[in-house]
């Protein structure tokens, strides 16, 4: 991912009132993690695992703050486990925002399961999802995001499509 993409996602972040992130390192989104770790709009928590990751987001929403988890596809699937026991189960809204490892063009042979296992397995865990291919469907796309997360108290998906995030 690119300078301009993160800071275009960084602000689309800040408009629709996110104010804490949680991530881990992450190849693609290095420089996303960095725009939003130096940014003074956002607490940010760098995490050892995704579920770790869900739980310190579903922590930092129930003291009052508006969380984001950032990671990569197969983080999701890390943390199914925490999401449904409990974010599902208490009502806890967090975005996750991911990459689509295995999107169309994917150019890692070990990233294509994971990316066929993703929107089934979103709908699975009954979390409202987005794949996002045009930069200019960011901004709209986490206002969605935060409006959907507000009304229903429950996670929503957006997914960053792989030319967002490649190169």
């Amino acid at each position: 991912m690119n300078a301009e993409m993160a800071e275009l996602i960084a602000d689309g972040l800040r408009e629709a009132g996110f104010n804490f992130v949680a991530s881990l390192p992450a190849t693609q989104l290095h420089t996303l993690q960095e725009r939003l770790r130096c940014d003074a709009a956002f607490v940010h928590v760098g995490v050892a695992n995704e579920g770790e990751g869900v739980g310190i987001c579903a922590g930092a929403w129930l003291g009052g703050r508006m969380p984001v988890m950032v990671m990569e596809t197969s983080g999701i699937l890390v943390a199914t486990y925490a999401l449904l026991r409990c974010h599902a189960t208490f009502g806890i809204p967090t975005l996750l925002l991911s990459t689509y490892r295995g999107d169309l063009g994917e150019q890692e042979w070990y990233a294509v399961h994971t990316g066929a296992a993703l929107p089934g397995l979103l709908q699975a865990m009954r979390i409202p999802s987005k794949v996002v291919m045009d930069p200019a469907e960011l901004k709209p796309t986490l206002l969605e995001a935060r409006r959907s997360m507000d009304v229903s108290l429950h996670p929503v998906s957006v997914v960053l499509g792989g030319r967002l995030t490649r190169g």
